[in-house]
């Protein structure tokens, strides 16, 4: 079970998220619907880890967020576009951060010979 009590989440003095209470039970699928600047997006990522809440407490099968929550959850991004500001390697250490991995930043870049990409900006790729 997937569980908030009071989540809050403020940025700059704006009330994005404002006492948030959610029971998602295991193996069940959800969406959050309301109108744009509801505070949707801000919920889910911090559901994900992404955010940090404000305020509030997210519990995963009854435990405070952590690593073993990372491991056990997946994250599907609405838009999965590499981000065109930065280069490929700061893109794959971006996404890499998101997950656990078990082998070394360069072992997985030999294994899926990206080598000559890692430099270059991405619009160029």
């Amino acid at each position: 079970m997937l569980e908030t009590r009071n989540l809050v989440k403020h940025f700059r003095g704006v009330n994005a998220v404002n006492g948030i209470d959610l029971a998602i039970p295991t193996g069940c699928c959800f969406g959050l619907l309301g109108p744009n600047g509801a505070g949707k997006t801000t919920t889910v990522e911090m559901l994900e880890g992404i955010q940090q809440p404000t305020a509030g407490d997210i519990r995963y099968r009854g435990e405070a967020l952590g690593a073993r929550f990372r491991q056990e959850v997946g994250i599907m991004f609405q838009s999965t576009a590499l981000q065109d500001f930065i280069t490929g390697r700061e893109n794959l250490r971006m996404f890499g951060n998101f997950y656990t991995r078990t082998l070394p930043f360069g072992e997985l870049i030999d294994a899926c010979a990206l080598g000559e990409f890692l430099d270059r900006d991405t619009r160029k790729l």
